[in-house]
């Protein structure tokens, strides 16, 4: 794959949209927004966006995520940033390396920031 066809494939979006239920194991090199629900594992290489209509509940792992809508995992590892909005609700136990929350949103559980050391 060329150079321009990866940056083309991170930045499109793989969509589960509103009224979609899908339960199992998904891999994506790319991005992923879920607009219906998700139960299962995932490792997505690029970001992931729930959106105010979405679900998921299980194991996740991204390079970062954007939440609007419910999240409950018993682990989730975000390689970079986790933003949660105003509207989210999360449980669960996160690993993170940085960490946006607005006001109104919902977090309940555990987060881990690991700090690499020189």
């Amino acid at each position: 794959m060329t150079k321009q066809a990866e940056n083309e494939a991170l930045q499109s979006y793989n969509v589960l949209g509103a009224g979609t239920n899908v339960q199992g194991t998904l891999n994506s090199n790319g991005n992923l927004r879920i607009d219906g629900s998700f139960e299962g594992t995932l490792a997505i290489e690029g970001k992931l966006v729930v959106g105010h209509t979405g679900s998921l509940k299980g194991s996740v792992s991204c390079a970062a995520a954007e939440i609007e809508g419910k999240v409950k995992t018993d682990k989730m590892n975000v390689n970079g940033l986790l933003s949660l909005k105003s509207t989210s609700v999360v449980e669960g136990e996160i690993t993170i390396q940085k960490l946006y929350i607005e006001q109104g949103a919902v977090f309940n559980g555990q987060c881990n920031m690991p700090q690499e050391r020189a």
